[in-house]
């Protein structure tokens, strides 16, 4: 009887520790992630810029997404490769700035606010513990601060510089 007790006790354990949850759309999940992610407000990240304490602000979007307006200082790392360049200090030395800390302020943000917010989450499962996502994304900073922003249009072909010329035949 007790081997059965036990038993039945470690596949309750097992079970409980599942974390495949199914949702039945994205909205779902991205209101799931958002009760576990801190946001921030564009006029709270205005604020932030004009202050002394550090912070990394990431454009999660697409380069042809990022290039034709986007919050000045931030850096583009696309939702898809952010798990991947977060911690490599060769992107960091690239890009010419320092790899931010586990525990150092990241804010990160996208066109409305879903992907920022599932960024911010993928980060806190990475173990970074003070991530953020701006609420509403670019377009509501855009529509804050119609003057505030920076844009490449040369970047625009998608993020690729012209081909230098090669020697040979």
């Amino acid at each position: 009887m007790k081997k059965i007790i036990f038993a039945f006790a470690i596949a309750i354990l097992f079970a409980a520790c599942n974390k495949n949850v199914k949702f039945a759309s994205v909205d779902e999940m991205v209101n799931t992630a958002e009760k576990q992610v801190k946001i921030i407000t564009s006029e709270e990240l205005k604020g932030l810029m004009g202050g002394e304490e550090v912070y990394t602000l990431i454009d999660v979007r697409q380069p042809e997404e990022h290039y034709p307006g986007y919050i000045p200082g931030s850096v583009n790392i696309p939702r898809g490769s952010l798990e991947f360049k977060i911690a490599d200090s060769t992107y960091w030395e690239g890009v010419g700035i320092y790899m931010p800390l586990p525990t150092e302020k990241i804010i990160l943000y996208d066109q409305k606010g879903k992907r920022g917010i599932l960024a911010a989450q993928t980060l806190q499962q990475l173990g970074y513990t003070n991530v953020f996502a701006l609420k509403d994304g670019w377009k509501q900073w855009e529509l804050t601060f119609p003057d505030i922003f920076e844009k490449n249009m040369g970047k625009m072909s998608g993020g690729h510089d012209t081909p230098k010329p090669a020697g040979g035949c």
